[in-house]
């Protein structure tokens, strides 16, 4: 399984909605089992967004309300038969589909916490909703250090280099389609170009080249449309992206007309 696979219905790759920033996470959710651009915000959100998770209490003897674990206490929740969790995006998920039909237990905890807390397990959110999605300890561990849109690397050009830009003659599409939705979520960006690059010097073999005009900083905007762009690719396309500056290179896209304009 891919680090963004999920169980069952997984619906058709359409291209999504633009972006509401009132979306909850069970919306995130959703969007992002067809559409990449959703993703980034997804994992940034289920950080700092509650979860719930069922515990071993008995409900007849819970009083709903809002508690504190301390330090060093025991946390007793349910799971499956094969040892993964049942983790929920609102306690009215927990009685979806073939879910628990009577009264549970329950604990709600910011996401962040419960992943610590349920340290090395595969958790399933919304096991018994329309949307599913398995989350295995290794993509737990990126989420939490803050990695999981770490999928390319950054590099400076050491001297000049004579490379070949143009147009590409198959046009990506619903890339660049999911790349403008990623990118009207980040008002910095004034606009985003394609291009297609080869270095005759390099091994690489001619490959697509994004170039997006931001203010400031580019370095977070950049992971997150490496991610997007490269879930549309295969495996062993690469993805250039360069900030527009005043360099040669990319005063060719000035030339051009841009896929996204914030």
């Amino acid at each position: 399984m891919g680090l963004f696979d999920f169980l069952k219905r997984q619906p058709e790759a359409i291209p999504g909605p633009a972006f509401e920033a009132t979306a909850t996470l069970e919306e995130l959710l959703k969007l992002a089992t067809s559409d990449p651009a959703y993703r980034p915000e997804f994992y940034r959100r289920i950080l700092v967004e509650p979860l719930v998770v069922i515990t071993d209490e008995n409900p007849e003897q819970v009083v709903t309300q809002q508690t504190t674990l301390s330090a060093g206490s025991t946390l007793r929740v349910q799971a499956f038969p094969d040892g993964s969790v049942p983790v929920f995006t609102s306690p009215e998920r927990i009685f979806d589909g073939e879910g628990p039909q009577a009264k549970v237990a329950y604990v709600q905890m910011k996401g962040r916490n419960l992943m610590e807390t349920l340290h090395g397990a595969t958790l399933v959110l919304n096991p018994y909703s329309e949307v599913v999605k398995q989350m295995p300890p290794e993509e737990i561990a990126q989420i939490l250090a803050g990695t999981m849109l770490d999928i390319g690397k950054q590099v400076t050009i050491q001297k000049d280099t004579q490379v070949l830009l143009g147009q590409p003659a198959v046009y990506p599409t619903a890339m660049t389609e999911g790349l403008a939705r990623l990118l009207s979520q980040e008002p910095r960006v004034r606009a985003a170009y394609l291009g297609w690059i080869h270095d005759p010097a390099d091994s690489l073999p001619p490959h697509y080249i994004l170039c997006l005009d931001v203010e400031g900083e580019m370095a977070a905007i950049a992971r997150q449309v490496g991610y997007v762009g490269q879930q549309f690719l295969g495996p062993n396309e690469p993805l250039d992206i360069v900030q527009a500056d005043e360099s040669s290179l990319t005063s060719y896209f000035r030339e051009t007309t841009p896929f996204y304009t914030g």
